[in-house]
């Protein structure tokens, strides 16, 4: 564990080693990999793409399923999903709005 990085004063985030770049990266995630069951994606660019810590309320959850907030690089990146997926070399999250495209700015 990196340690606690809080977001103001109610809130800690605990950031894991695992949720942050290693300092060489030799491979790139497979194409139709998803996160669950994967802890971590790796895309193109060498971003890490995990699940937080932080849980979503039932009614901002894809309906039926446990969301949680999206970090890359140990950053949340201010979207929730239930889950994260490489599909054509574009990360995509599932939300509660349907599936979410990143193009390496922001979620579309």
């Amino acid at each position: 564990m990196m340690g606690y990085q809080p977001k103001n004063r109610n809130d800690v985030e605990i950031i894991h080693a695992y949720m942050l770049p290693p300092k060489e990266q030799f491979h790139i995630t497979e194409n139709y990999v998803s996160s669950p069951p994967a802890l971590t994606i790796t895309d193109s660019w060498g971003a890490i793409w995990t699940l937080g810590t932080q849980y979503m309320r039932m009614d901002d959850a894809p309906n039926g399923e446990f969301g949680f907030n999206i970090l890359r690089n140990g950053i949340d990146m201010g979207v929730s999903g239930s889950r994260i997926e490489r599909r054509n070399g574009k990360i995509r999250v599932f939300t509660r709005q349907g599936w979410l495209t990143w193009n390496e700015r922001a979620f579309i």
